[in-house]
């Protein structure tokens, strides 16, 4: 009699063990299951940091007023990001964008590796989006415009990097009257124009690829 009880509990033993070996690997698979539902992660994946431009490369260089000094490109203000997308989707994404804002542009210039366009600004916008610097209080501003190039270069991998840069001009009068005759500056970004398109670009993303709700 002993004998056979103790053959009972050996084999009862794996018995009992056996509806608790699933418990592991459900709970991992839960886990993975729950990481594509996080909209910021698949945005994260979708849209990127640029990554750093090779010191050989200076193509911002080029168009540098003579005389001034050359910014190191490292310290150069660009707004950049790189997102898994074609450059023609996403340069068609900123021609809808811009006319969903009816934004007043003109000047349109369809290039090799981007969208060049003019946009006009009031006084207002001009003050925000550019930096009076030492033209403070002695122009009176009326209006301005913003000169805007959007690039993009194909990427391995499905990634475009795209690059927005913006050249400004102000008009006005010259609050001297003693003060070479003018009514255009040449302005300096304060980057918040890129921005605003950088910013457009990566919530195009995150509603493109945000899981809803059940």
């Amino acid at each position: 009699m002993p004998t056979g009880r103790k053959k009972r509990r050996l084999f009862l033993l794996p018995v009992l063990l056996l509806p608790l070996l699933p418990l592991g690997p459900s709970r991992e698979k839960r886990a993975c299951a729950q990481a594509p539902e996080d909209g910021s992660a698949n945005s994260a994946v979708m849209v990127r940091p640029c990554a750093v431009r090779p010191t050989g490369a200076k193509p911002y260089r080029k168009n540098k007023t003579k005389g001034k000094a050359a910014a190191n490109p490292s310290e150069i203000p660009l707004a950049c990001v790189e997102a898994k997308d074609s450059p023609l989707n996403i340069q068609e994404f900123f021609q809808s964008y811009v006319r969903v804002q009816a934004w007043r542009f003109a000047e349109e210039e369809i290039v090799a590796d981007g969208w060049i366009f003019a946009r006009a600004l009031d006084k207002d916008e001009l003050l925000q989006f550019a930096k009076e610097g030492r033209l403070a209080g002695h122009v009176t501003w009326s209006e301005g415009k913003a000169i805007i190039r959007v690039s993009t270069r194909e990427l391995d991998g499905g990634y475009t990097r795209v690059e927005v840069s913006v050249h400004l001009q102000g008009f006005g009068q010259n609050v001297d009257r003693f003060a070479p005759a003018r009514d255009t500056w040449d302005l300096d970004s304060t980057g918040l124009l890129e921005k605003t398109l950088i910013e457009a670009l990566e919530d195009h993303f995150k509603s493109l690829h945000s899981t809803p709700s059940s």
